[in-house]
């Protein structure tokens, strides 16, 4: 067996903290859109108890479909109203995109500390400006930002994404 020389940037520890945010916005994600008629498919793979995990290989979390209008959507959990998503994640969804032909929705809800929704949006790949991050995360990862005005994560707005 080959060993792998290198020291990995997040402990299993932090990697896995990053994950509970995640389970807060999917939960409460998933809830709004059953709410509002929307259908979800899982699509992406919980990779927080692999050993080894494949970078570049990121799949974003679920199908929604709403009256035969599909996009793929992605949760992110965030502390902060900051909208960044890791580079290599969002080169892998435009892969995702490019080979179903369905927009990438990203959706971030910032979460208190008490473990409550402060603030819910989203952004639409190639629909939402966004650029490179200057610097590298504490976890050594490039990210990318989405502007700061991107639409609320509400029924209407994600219709409008779908129906056009």
């Amino acid at each position: 067996m080959k060993n792998l020389d290198f020291n990995p940037a997040k402990s299993t520890q932090d990697f896995r903290k990053n994950y509970k945010l995640h389970d807060v916005a999917e939960f409460n994600g998933k809830n709004l859109l059953l709410q509002w008629g929307f259908r979800c498919t899982e699509f992406g793979e919980d990779n927080r108890y692999k050993k080894v995990w494949e970078k570049g290989e990121d799949k974003p979390d679920v199908i929604i479909s709403y009256k035969n209008k599909s996009a793929l959507l992605d949760w992110k959990g965030k502390r902060g109203a900051k909208w960044l998503v890791n580079e290599r994640a969002i080169k892998s969804y435009q892969k995702w995109s490019n080979e179903f032909g369905l927009p990438i929705i990203v959706a971030f809800f910032v979460i208190t500390d008490e473990q409550k929704i402060a603030k819910r949006n989203f952004a639409v790949l190639n629909l939402h400006s966004h650029k490179v991050s200057s610097g590298k995360q504490w976890d050594k990862n490039t990210t990318i930002e989405f502007q700061k005005n991107i639409p609320e994560f509400t029924k209407a707005n994600l219709l409008k994404i779908l129906l056009g």
